[in-house]
Order: structure tokens, then sequence, then C-alpha cells
């Protein structure tokens, strides 16, 4: 198995919105020093802003890769309108190993429990937990192959960069290697 399917299966596969009341909280968000330079102004006003702002630019994401894992990794070139070039280079990288392995996905997977960790005048890092539990893993022959102890929500450390504008992209979700917080 390329070394790239388990983290595409564990992070491109998709399931419902779960709030959970007993999720434990992530590391406090690092406060931005406030800076004088115009250039370094950030684009919101508020860490709730901020917040918001990259959320939205993971959940568009995480659209855009459950519909390519769906099928199959075709035109997997769609998750260039989502992310930075960088981060699209990697991405299209798992969704080839997806591809070539004969797999795809059914459901769809979200983000939520989301906290802040920073940000600054053009990028916003944010922990949260990408729910996958309802999302399963199909073989070409179309049988459910989702992996028995595929943890149903991962810790992620989110970072999205502003575009043109005020759009952000994501920019990288990597594991979270601290305690679950999930």
């Amino acid at each position: 198995m390329p070394r790239a399917l388990p983290r595409l299966a564990a992070l491109a596969l998709t399931g419902a919105v779960l709030v959970l009341a007993a999720c434990a909280a992530p590391p406090p968000p690092v406060t931005p020093t406030p800076t004088t330079d115009a250039a370094d102004t950030p684009l919101f006003a508020t860490d709730e802003e901020a917040l918001a702002a990259a959320v939205e630019a993971y959940e568009e994401y995480l659209a855009v890769s459950d519909s390519i894992t769906a099928d199959v990794g075709v035109d997997s070139a769609r998750i260039r309108e989502v992310t930075t070039p960088e981060f699209a280079d990697f991405s299209e990288d798992d969704f080839a190993a997806f591809r070539d392995a004969g797999l795809r996905t059914e459901g769809s997977s979200t983000i939520d429990s989301a906290k802040l960790a920073e940000f600054s005048s053009n990028r916003v890092t944010f922990y949260g937990c990408q729910d996958v539990s309802a999302v399963k893993l199909l073989n070409s022959a179309d049988e459910d192959v989702t992996p028995s102890d595929r943890e149903p929500r991962i810790a992620l450390v989110i970072t999205a960069v502003a575009a043109d504008g005020d759009a952000l992209l994501v920019d990288g979700n990597e594991v979270w290697s601290g305690d679950n917080f999930c």
C-alpha cells in the first residue's frame, strides 16, 4: 500500500457534523502581537473572524476533496481551487495513490470543534476535529474496505493563507501529535 494511502484514507474520508460536549480542549491559542506596519495588518479584526474564515476555507477543501475521492480520484486538479499550489501538489499525489489503488469513498467529511491557534496578516492556523465516521472506503468491486480500527474523528492542525482579496486557501493539514482533543 503506498505511504500516502493511509493518510488519505484517514483525512479524505467523509462524515456528518458532530459536536462533542466532552471534547478536551487543545493547547491555548497563541495571541498575535499587534504590529504598526500597514503591510502586516491582519485581514481579520478579531480572532473569531479569522477562525470562521479558516473553517469555511477548510469546509470548501473537504467538499472538493470528498468529491474527488468519490470519483476515484478523477480530475484531482479541482483541489487547486481551494488550496495553495504547494498543498495542491501534495494532495494530487495522495489522490493519485488513492486512484491507483482502485479506491473511492462514499459520504462527506466535516470539521468541528475548531479552536484558533494563531493568525497573522495572511495566515490562520487552527485546531479541529475532522469527522469521518459516516464515510465508507470502497474498492473497485464496491466492497466496503473501511478499516475497522479507523478513528472516526481525527485531531488536526490546519493552516489557511490569504489568496487574492480576502479569500483563504488551505495550505496544510497535519495530524495533531499531542493528546487527542477530539
